[in-house]
C-alpha cells in the first residue's frame, strides 16, 4: 500500500471506531436511564441485570445514588 492509502485506511479505521464507541455510549445511558426506572419500580437487582445487561455492582451503585 501506498503511505497516503495507508493512512486513509487508518483514518477511516480511527472513524469508524469512534462511531462504535459513541453508539455504545448511548446505548449504555438508554440501559441506566431503564435501570433507574426499574429501580423506582422496586424491581430486583437481578431482573434489571437481565433487562439492561448492566451488572449487579452497576445496579447497587445506581441504587445507592438515588438513596442518597
Amino acid at each position: 500500500m501506498e503511505k497516503e492509502d495507508l493512512e486513509a485506511y487508518e483514518y477511516a479505521r480511527m472513524r469508524e471506531t469512534d462511531e462504535v464507541a459513541r453508539e455504545m455510549l448511548v446505548i449504555e445511558k438508554r440501559n441506566i436511564e431503564f435501570a433507574k426506572s426499574m429501580l423506582a419500580d422496586n424491581e430486583s437487582n437481578e431482573k434489571i441485570a437481565k433487562h439492561t445487561k448492566l451488572t449487579v455492582e452497576q445496579i447497587e451503585q445506581l441504587r445507592n445514588e438515588l438513596n442518597q
